[in-house]
């Protein structure tokens, strides 16, 4: 029983080619076709691997976006906190030099002697005079200092007040959205775990040469040579060879396709989301003929399937159900999305 299933296993992480990765395309990205003609059965299998894959990266889509408005919360919440202390702080202020103006004006409405006409009428003498002068000026810098702070506090406080009231209108927008996601992602989770039951089913029922022939050309490969970001995530990459392909595993010990950038990229320092469709806006875009090891290349219309460069026409990717993490040659160029690189 345990030799059958080790056998069934192995056979299993020989098949790179049976499970593309979009809905609707033919060509296999970065994997070798089986040998001769692919019965109806493997036919079948590599349309519902690549359904599996796709719904697969749509839900982890929808938990990166939800987890980016659960993000845009904490920072609306944040600010929104840090203008109610501002506006509080700048209202103190406001009064504070408020009270030094309405003095100065209520002094003046007085009757006040506070010219220096009044000040050369009742000085008794030149240096008495010159005394009062300066001390008109001492009162009249202060209460302008006065005045001119009043206003800078009176503007901040209603900066803050609208800022806050932004932040509120940011932090209700993203609480609704989050909440909608999340219900979303419930949804999207059924449909998954029900088209990756499919393939599992349709993969035990091969028979044991169909199995056989669905064998790709993957291969080991030891760690680069090289420094900088780029090089570490190919060589993370590298080391988890031979971990088993799940979908929607992010590491360590098992990934998808997009787990596995995500995963590797991390150990070089690089954050990522989670799925293909969101790494695709990520980073800078580079021809096919720009490619260089760390390099991650993106393929079908629906960008669902990625791996990452080795060089020299190769790449380390987690190609599909019952495989393992290897390294294959960049086949059927004509099916790359798109390379983006993250790091140098």
């Amino acid at each position: 029983m345990g030799s059958s299933r080790l056998k069934r296993s192995r056979n299993a992480a020989l098949a790179a080619t049976v499970v593309a990765t979009a809905v609707g395309l033919s060509s296999v990205p970065a994997t070798a076709e089986p040998a001769g003609t692919a019965t109806d059965a493997q036919k079948q299998l590599k349309e519902l691997g690549r359904q599996a894959e796709e719904l697969t990266e749509v839900y982890k889509k929808a938990q990166d976006d939800h987890t980016k408005r659960q993000d845009e919360l904490a920072r609306a919440n944040a600010d929104a906190e840090q203008a109610a202390r501002t506006t509080a702080d700048a209202q103190a202020e406001e009064e504070r030099f408020r009270g030094q103006v309405d003095q100065f004006v209520h002094a003046s409405y007085q009757g006040a002697r506070m010219s220096k006409l009044s000040a050369l009428l009742v000085s008794e003498s030149p240096d008495e005079f010159l005394d009062r002068s300066s001390a008109l000026d001492v009162l009249a810098h202060d209460n302008d200092d006065a005045v001119t702070k009043l206003a800078d506090a009176t503007a901040q406080a209603q900066r803050g007040e609208q800022q806050a009231r932004s932040a509120h209108e940011r932090a209700t927008r993203a609480e609704a959205d989050a909440a909608r996601l999340e219900g979303e992602i419930a949804g999207k989770k059924e449909e998954m775990d029900a088209q990756i039951a499919k393939v599992k089913e349709q993969y035990e029922s091969l028979s044991e040469h169909e199995q056989d022939s669905l064998s790709g050309g993957g291969s080991k490969m030891g760690s680069l040579i090289g420094s900088g970001a780029a090089i570490k995530a190919v060589n993370a990459a590298l080391s988890k060879q031979g971990s088993p392909y799940v979908f929607g595993a992010k590491g360590p010990s098992q990934f998808d396709c997009s787990g596995l950038v995500q995963w590797s990229f991390k150990q070089a320092g690089v954050s990522l989301p989670s799925s293909t469709q969101s790494q695709i806006s990520e980073g800078e875009k580079v021809s096919q003929s720009e490619m260089k090891p760390g390099d991650v290349i993106f393929f079908y219309s629906s960008g669902s399937h990625d791996g990452i460069y080795l060089g020299n026409g190769k790449m380390v990717h987690a190609p599909t159900e019952g495989q393992t993490v290897t390294v294959e040659e960049v086949k059927y160029m004509g099916e790359i999305n798109s390379v983006r690189r993250f790091a140098g």
